[in-house]
This record gives C-alpha cells, sequence and structure tokens, in this order.
C-alpha cells in the first residue's frame, strides 16, 4: 500500500530484533493463561481473608451486643436506685415541711391566744 520505499523506511526504524523476540498469539494467549492463574489465586487469597474478617467482625458485634446488654441492665439499676432516693427524699422534705407548717400554725395558736 506505502510502497517499496516507505515499507523499507518502516523496516529500518524497527528496533533491530530477530523473529525470536516476536510474540505469537500462542505466546499472548500462554501469557493470558498465566496471568488469569495468578489472579485466581489472589481472588482465593482475598475470599479467605474477607472470610476471616466476616467472622472476626461477627464475633465483634456479638461482644457489643453483650455490653449494650450491660449497659442497658445497669441503666435500669441507676434510674431505679435515683426513683428510690427521689422518692425518699420527697418523702423526707414533705414531712419536713408538714412539721414546719404545723410548729408555724402551733406558733401563730400560741401568739394569738390572749
Amino acid at each position: 500500500m506505502l510502497g517499496a520505499d516507505e515499507g523499507i523506511t518502516l523496516m529500518e526504524l524497527l528496533p533491530p530484533v530477530g523473529w525470536a523476540d516476536v510474540a505469537t498469539k500462542q505466546d499472548l494467549a500462554l501469557l493470558e493463561q498465566r496471568v488469569d492463574a495468578r489472579f485466581d489465586k489472589v481472588d482465593a487469597r482475598f475470599e479467605r481473608v474477607e472470610s476471616r474478617m466476616e467472622a472476626r467482625f461477627d464475633a465483634i458485634d456479638a461482644r457489643f451486643e453483650i455490653v449494650d446488654g450491660r449497659f442497658d441492665t445497669l441503666k435500669f439499676e441507676v434510674l431505679g436506685t435515683m426513683e428510690r432516693e427521689l422518692r425518699s427524699q420527697t418523702w423526707k422534705l414533705f414531712a419536713l415541711n408538714a412539721a414546719a407548717m404545723g410548729a408555724m400554725i402551733g406558733a401563730l395558736v400560741a401568739v394569738a391566744k390572749p
């Protein structure tokens, strides 16, 4: 297509290699098989690592569920204790207020008597 002179010029621009250095379709197919085999090994390795990581994360999730349960139990214990203490303090305050009002009424009655 190019002509003899252009073809010679093009061939002279190629690096000086022999036919043994030229890759064939068979060479490329073998290389592809080797690359595919290596990728298969890498994929299998990643699957094993992923499986181990999933197992570890499942174990960590289980531990967090246990900790969450303990926190819930502790929360209810603390809230129950706070409620009991608040009731106790409220009744004490009510009793002290009632006693103080009774004392004030008694004092007023005593002062109001002629």
